[in-house]
């Protein structure tokens, strides 16, 4: 049984270092386009204090530099809290992709996560939110608890969930 949860996951990876350019790509081919949904997460960047902070100068660095890594992703939609830094964080993908930020509640995490999987099936979606939330968001996508929250000081994780229709999610933590 162990077996049949991971063969999706080892026909992806052996597809991904046969010469895909992407674990997204390998689902793809795999198990077809519309039935892979992918979801960017991140968290703010660097900030500024106070209440409702901006974002200081190297988090506008970063937040132009997540624009570029996903320059050439097909992105459905881009969400964020309603705070100044991850309303900012979002704002320059959103912009080159010709999307409008979408705000969400981070209390309702779960069911946002839920409303996520179903609408965008298929889909790329961008998350930026917190320290805090965006690790809870990759567990509710992904029905587990192996995400614990950022350190306050860390601005750099992405995480990449693939959510294949059938097969086990996958989640890559990369660094930009």
């Amino acid at each position: 049984m162990k077996f049949r949860t991971i063969l999706p996951f080892l026909i992806v990876t052996l597809l991904f270092l046969s010469g895909c350019t992407s674990p997204r790509k390998a689902a793809q081919e795999q198990f077809g386009d519309e039935q892979v949904t992918t979801f960017y997460l991140v968290r703010h960047a660097e900030k500024d204090y106070g209440d409702d902070p901006i974002l200081i100068e190297k988090g506008i660095k970063r937040a132009e530099r997540l624009k570029e890594v996903l320059k050439n992703v097909d992105l459905a939609a881009v969400y964020s809290t309603n705070t100044k830094r991850t309303q900012s964080t979002a704002k320059p993908t959103a912009d080159d992709h010709g999307l409008k930020t979408i705000s969400y509640q981070p209390r309702l995490l779960r069911e946002l996560s839920g409303k996520l999987r179903s609408l965008y099936r298929g889909k790329v979606v961008l998350i930026v939110g917190h320290s805090n939330t965006t690790p809870a968001m990759a567990n509710y996508l992904t029905n587990s608890d192996e995400h614990p929250r950022f350190d306050e000081r860390d601005y750099t994780n992405l995480y990449i969930v693939t959510l294949p229709r059938i097969g086990t999610p996958d989640v890559q933590k990369l660094r930009y």
